[in-house]
Parts: C-alpha cells; structure tokens; sequence
C-alpha cells in the first residue's frame, strides 16, 4: 500500500530526528523550517524541501509540525503562508508542548476549513526520536487519530489516546513535564548531598535506580549528559521555563493548588535567567555551585 505524503514542518533538535523515522519508514517527506541549514541533513537523505509553510502543506496529505514556541506553531498554522494558506490536507498534527489553549485554537481554525487536527505532544526526548521509540500522546477524532497513526508509529513506540477534544493531550503531557523537571531538581539536590559527604556519586546512582528512588533523571539525564559533563540531552531552558508555566496556568485555571510546581518554576528560573540557551541538565551546575562540589567520578570542586 502506498504510504501518504508527510510534510514536516520544524527540524529542530526533535524535529530532524522524527522527520528521519519518516523517511527511514518509505514516507514521502516535504519538510519546512525557519532554517534550511537545519534541514540539509534530511534533504540529502531524501527529504524534499518547501520554501514555506504553505507549499509543503500543499504537497501532502498530513502534515506533522515540531515547533519550539507557540509564536512560531500559530504562525505556521494561521499566518500568511501557514498551512491553511496553501492547501487542504487531510489531516495536521501538532507534536509540540503547546499548551490545552493553543491547541483548541488550531483544532477550531483547521476545523473551520474541514481539515482534521490531532493534538500530539511528544516525550523521551532527543535520544528517543533518534531510535523511534519516543511516547506519543494523542487527542482527537477517532478518524484524525487512525489516518495519522501510521505516520506517528514510525516516530513512536507507543501511543496513547488520552481523550476526543484537542487539549486533553497537551494537558497529560504538562503533567508529565511538570514531574520530569520536578524530578531533575530534586535529583541534583540530592547528588551533591552525597558528593558533599564524599560518596562516589556514579555508584549512587547505580544505588538508587536499583532503588524506589529511580526516575528518569537518574536512569538516563545523569548517565548521559551530567555525569559525562558533556550536557547534551537536547532541550534547552527556553522549553523549561514555557513548559512549567503552561503548567501553572492549566493549574490555576482548575483551581488547584500547585506549591511543588511552583518552587520548581522559581528553581529553573532562577538559572535561566543567565544559561537560557544551554541544555536544561547543566541546572546541574546551578547546585554544583551551592554546595561547592561537582557531581562527576574524581574531581568534585565546581566548574
């Protein structure tokens, strides 16, 4: 059976690998982005390229976005060349952390014009979109759902259909954000605590994923990126501080009380304000610096 035409429109440092599952499945990929330097990789592997936002939606039958804010994905969905300005496909799919209020506003505009929209936030981070196996959080039609499956199996390990109203997707992938950052903090709070009492900080780790304390941060950010110091994951603290706060306002709209969340966010911001542009686990530092040692085998004074 003859795979649909994919554009995918944002290749950033999600965005290149997932578009690359695409073309390594037999997809037909159009991609589109701010920078076509950032897309030269999947254009020789096969990508074609679309100067804008509108001609790659015109090429194909769905369209996938990865956006890094929510100024760029309103203005690829709804602006002068966006996708509704150049075609009609069957079907547009937002993988980005949008936020539920975003999300509504392209369902309802995409709905208007008869086009279908499924609201998709992805998780795992970069390491997952390179090998495919990324979680997909899913709301929409059933229809939308089942004609974009293909294209999300090939990007996802597992999906999971949260809800039928756009948003319910964005608000499950808040929550999860919300604890991963939680998670994170409250990790290098407790790393340098034992670096400080002269533990060996690798073999902690190994301790406590053989624990109930493992989480992602211990099982994946530590291995990866904090201890290597090589603080390469591959989010930045841009997507942190626009995440967390989605999150206070989806809590403050239910009237729920969010004092952890809220600490967390002071946390985060209090470093983004000077390393806004670097990986988010270099917030590693930030606590490094605190308790004046370093996380990292050997030399544990403070960079």
């Amino acid at each position: 059976m003859t795979k649909a035409s994919i554009a995918f429109i944002g290749t950033g440092a999600m965005g290149a690998p997932m578009a690359a599952r695409l073309l390594a499945s037999g997809f037909d990929v159009t991609v589109n982005s701010r920078s076509r330097a950032r897309a030269e990789g999947l254009i020789a592997a096969g990508a074609n390229w679309a100067d804008t936002a509108a001609e790659a939606a015109a090429r194909s039958k769905i369209v996938l976005t990865c956006l890094t804010d929510n100024q760029a994905t309103e203005a690829v969905y709804l602006g002068e060349k966006g996708i509704l300005s150049g075609g009609r496909p069957d079907c547009v799919v937002d993988l980005a952390t949008s936020g539920p209020d975003l999300s509504r506003k392209l369902a309802q505009a995409l709905g208007h014009a008869g086009v279908g929209f499924v609201d998709a936030p992805v998780t795992g981070g970069v390491p997952k979109a390179r090998d495919g196996t990324l979680t997909i959080i899913a709301s929409g039609k059933v229809s939308s759902i089942e004609l974009a499956r293909p294209a999300l199996s090939a990007v996802g390990s597992r999906i999971y259909v949260v809800g039928e109203s756009p948003g319910q997707a964005q608000q499950a992938k808040l929550i999860n954000n919300m604890l991963n950052y939680t998670a994170l903090a409250a990790t290098c709070e407790a790393m340098v605590v034992g670096a400080k009492a002269g533990l060996d900080v690798e073999t902690l780790v190994q301790v406590v994923n053989a624990g109930s304390g493992k989480n992602s941060a211990t099982e994946l950010k530590f291995p990866m990126a904090i201890l290597p110091r090589t603080f390469n994951y591959g989010s930045t603290h841009h997507t942190t501080h626009k995440d967390l706060s989605l999150f206070l306002e989806m809590a403050d709209e239910l009237d729920v009380p969010s004092p952890i969340a809220s600490h967390i966010f002071q946390l985060w911001r209090t470093w983004q304000r000077d390393h806004a542009d670097e990986d988010f686990t270099t917030i590693a530092r930030m606590f490094e610096g605190w308790s004046g040692v370093q996380m990292s085998p050997g030399d544990r004074k403070p960079r």
